[in-house]
């Protein structure tokens, strides 16, 4: 049986047709099946732009004036079929169902807010936490480190907000974080602040599989 390649990627704004292109050749040549990109900053209309190529199907949550946006891509080659169940309309998550022989998976594309906020975590956790009753994979730039220690370049005392925001999504939807459950001393980052020198790790891939 194949094995399928998913990659979750914060692109930071895909407008331009270039960068587009760019992003579709590097998830080509990581021969990614499913590829769940965030803060796309791009409409429904601009979305379908990315089904060319090796991409199939793209399920959308809209971004809003430009901003947020979550977007996944399913390879052409991809043997299940993909439903989508709930599309935030701030464009900041997506709930699919995946369905693969008789195996069922749910899958959610997340991208936070840069400030943590109460109304955001329980909404996503209303629409989608009713929902999940097979395998998740949870995944996308949370805009929070969950170990102030361990996913930060420049250590510090990790915020009320993000703690209290990280444990509600990973206890309520019964998640772990698998990176960290596979490496539990590593340090490594998916985010660089260039204005302050500093890395941190607040891409996730949470599962419960």
């Amino acid at each position: 049986m194949a094995k399928d390649t998913i990659i979750s990627w914060n692109v930071g704004g895909i407008n331009s047709p270039m960068k587009r292109t760019k992003i579709l050749q590097a998830l080509h040549c990581h021969k990614a099946t499913i590829a769940c990109l965030q803060e796309t900053h791009l409409t429904s209309l601009e979305h379908q732009k990315l089904k060319r190529a090796w991409v199939g199907q793209v399920f959308q949550a809209n971004a809003v004036h430009k901003k947020g946006g979550v977007a996944v891509l399913v390879a052409k080659s991809f043997s299940g079929s993909i439903s989508q169940i709930y599309s935030d309309p701030q464009g900041r998550f997506l709930l699919l169902h995946m369905r693969l022989g008789d195996r069922e998976l749910y899958l959610v594309g997340a991208y936070g807010p840069n400030v943590q906020n109460a109304s955001f975590w329980h909404q996503l956790i209303t629409h989608c936490g009713p929902c999940l009753t097979a395998p998740t994979l949870f995944m996308g730039d949370l805009n929070m480190v969950a170990d102030a220690t361990l996913d930060r370049s420049n250590p510090g005392p990790v915020s009320a907000k993000d703690g209290k925001f990280f444990s509600l999504v990973t206890d309520f939807l019964d998640l772990i974080d698998t990176w960290r459950t596979l490496y539990p001393m590593e340090h490594d980052y998916t985010y660089t602040s260039r204005a302050h020198g500093t890395h941190s790790r607040i891409g996730y891939i949470l599962s419960s599989l």
